[in-house]
């Protein structure tokens, strides 16, 4: 039962903080959908049973989407503290970007120091990416032009070289989703390439 709380705790608080938020695809889910993706994930296809690791799913954008000053995210962790074991507190650290850096810094952090977390932050990244690419392909973004959408699968696959060898149910529904999403878009590329041979 005291498993059951702090997760229901977690998810009262996520979706608190996430209630004005949306994902980037074209069907506007809300974005509370994301982490409870990434938790359910975890536990019913990946077989994860540990509840830090769990709660660390639903809280795991929190500190990284809904701040946007040094000082809130500072108050924002206090306030997770008051609530959550430092476990949770520090496994969902590991996984957020850190805002003050360019973007293209962040994204090349996100592989240099993949293979340096722990090992339940690995699982997370690992899920949280396994449920991006799957939004990708299902639901992808309308402003996304076919490139980013490559460049993204590409360093999705680069990130998660370096989290492997925690949980082969996690890297196998990695590689199929990976798999299928490249199937939908390589045809395009593909097929967008001949044509611009043609044109030459």
């Amino acid at each position: 039962m005291e498993d059951i709380g702090i997760i229901l705790k977690a998810l009262d608080f996520s979706a608190r903080r996430h209630k004005t938020q949306f994902r980037k695809g074209s069907e506007k889910v809300p974005y509370i959908n994301h982490p409870i993706q990434v938790a359910n994930l975890l536990v019913n296809e990946a077989g994860e049973k540990d509840t830090d690791l769990i709660v660390a799913a639903i809280l795991h954008d929190v500190i990284e989407d809904t701040v946007e000053s040094v000082e809130e995210r500072q108050e924002l962790i206090f306030q997770m503290s008051e609530i959550f074991n430092k476990k949770i507190i520090s496994v969902t650290l590991e996984v957020t970007d850190d805002k003050t850096l360019e973007k293209k810094e962040r994204k090349q952090l996100q592989i240099d120091e993949a293979s340096h977390k722990s090992v339940n932050a690995k699982k997370l990244k690992i899920a949280d990416k396994i449920m991006n690419i799957r939004d990708i392909r299902d639901n992808p973004p309308s402003d996304w032009p076919l490139e980013r959408i490559i460049d993204y699968l590409d360093w999705s696959e680069k990130v998660v070289s370096g989290l492997r060898g925690v949980n082969i149910h996690l890297e196998q529904l990695f590689d199929e989703s990976l798999l299928t999403a490249r199937s939908k878009y390589q045809p395009i590329t593909n097929t967008l390439n001949v044509n611009n041979k043609n044109k030459l």
